[in-house]
């Protein structure tokens, strides 16, 4: 009976922190790669650009005059962050070689974006205005070039064009498809324009919002400039998209949610299983006991003495099963969020759950044989 209760709660306990885990692990990953929430990101294209974009993957239709003019003529919009990027760039220091993200950013890119610097110092508007060669490493990059970790001054390579390292980025970790967000170098997108990819339009645009709540109403706003610098006809399609974290974190929410319901409920299969083992395993012990019955109603006990005794006696088993499941639901939450390197999550409020689930599954379950061992005949239990 103990063992019923057991395996369920603690079925409860780690799939309710697997779920939890798991979610918070994909709202982590999400906000390294998206930043702060309120932002609408704008792309070239249709939205049949796939995987993460880049200068060999989307049309030119996004100009640096187009992000010019959403920060100019927009007052829905707080400030706009500029990239051009590439992949298929290498970066040389003496022998050492690697082909890292080469992303060219705005000035303000870090501080919208939510990264921090591990050393150095940022890309800044002079740079921007001087089309400076300086980079800043991303945590990955800078053992493979700098084994030795020192970086700052130091003259590497990108494309054949020397860059000083001014900086190295903190670590960001994964995203949400698995893939490191650390291995990057940044420079300044006007460097990046002029200086190395010779293009002039945009991979990405993101505009940071002055009132998330009216979101909608900006990419309204958004979407009929850029219509409008486009030429863009009034029955034809978009030549961009745009993207809010806002509906991404959302769905995200939704996803992991729907997620947490299905292992609760795989684990609530498994409580009712256990007490389904509790009811029948009571009605044997019913069976079993009936002269023990009789006797305590021969000597002065009744039916309600009886009901009381079989309803602790079940709640008092199943306490106990669910205590123990507990104690084994931690350790293994312990053990399989080592495993799939995610972060322990303990919740107080499921533990209480577990624990009233487990007293609540023996009384529910206890009722129908405790009602069973009140009714037994005492004279026909004593004669058998």
């Amino acid at each position: 009976m103990m063992a019923g209760v057991m395996i369920g709660i603690c079925s409860l306990t780690i799939l309710d922190s697997v779920g939890e885990s798991t979610k918070r692990e994909t709202m982590k990953r999400f906000k390294n790669m998206l930043g702060t929430f309120d932002t609408v990101i704008i792309r070239p294209g249709s939205g049949k650009t796939r995987g993460m974009v880049s200068l060999t993957n989307v049309p030119p239709t996004l100009k640096f005059e187009d992000a010019a003019a959403i920060a100019a003529e927009l007052p829905e919009v707080k400030q706009v962050a500029l990239l051009q990027n590439a992949f298929d760039i290498d970066v040389k220091y003496k022998d050492k070689n690697v082909s890292p993200a080469i992303f060219g950013v705005s000035a303000n890119w870090l501080d919208l974006r939510g990264d921090e610097l591990a050393e150095g110092n940022i890309i800044s508007e002079e740079d921007i205005g001087s089309l400076a060669r300086v980079a800043i490493l991303g945590s990955d990059v800078l053992p493979l070039l700098f084994p030795e970790g020192d970086a700052l001054g130091k003259t590497i390579r990108i494309g054949d064009v020397p860059f000083q390292v001014k900086g190295v980025l903190a670590q960001r970790g994964a995203g949400p498809g698995g893939g490191s967000l650390d291995n990057l170098i940044l420079i300044p997108v006007t460097t990046a324009s002029k200086r190395l990819f010779n293009r002039d339009f945009l991979t990405m645009v993101i505009a940071q919002l002055r009132d998330p709540e009216k979101s909608e109403a900006a990419v309204s706003k958004i979407t009929a400039l850029l219509r409008q610098r486009h030429h863009i006809a009034v029955s034809a399609l978009d030549d961009f998209t745009m993207t809010s974290p806002q509906a991404v974190m959302a769905q995200v929410r939704e996803m992991g949610s729907a997620l947490s319901t299905i292992l609760k409920g795989i684990a609530t299969i498994a409580m009712l299983i256990g007490g389904a083992v509790i009811m029948s395993l009571m009605l044997i012990s019913v069976s079993e006991r009936r002269k023990e019955i009789g006797l305590r109603r021969s000597v002065g006990a009744n039916r309600q003495d009886i009901l009381l005794q079989f309803i602790l006696e079940a709640a008092l088993v199943s306490s106990i099963g669910g205590l123990v499941g507990i104690a084994l639901g931690l350790g293994g939450t312990n053990l399989v969020a080592r495993l799939e390197h995610l972060p322990p999550v303990l919740s107080l409020q499921a533990l209480e759950s577990a624990a009233g689930l487990s007293v609540g599954l023996g009384l529910l379950f206890g009722i129908y044989p405790a009602w069973k061992a009140a009714h037994v005949d005492p004279v026909k239990a004593l004669g058998t």
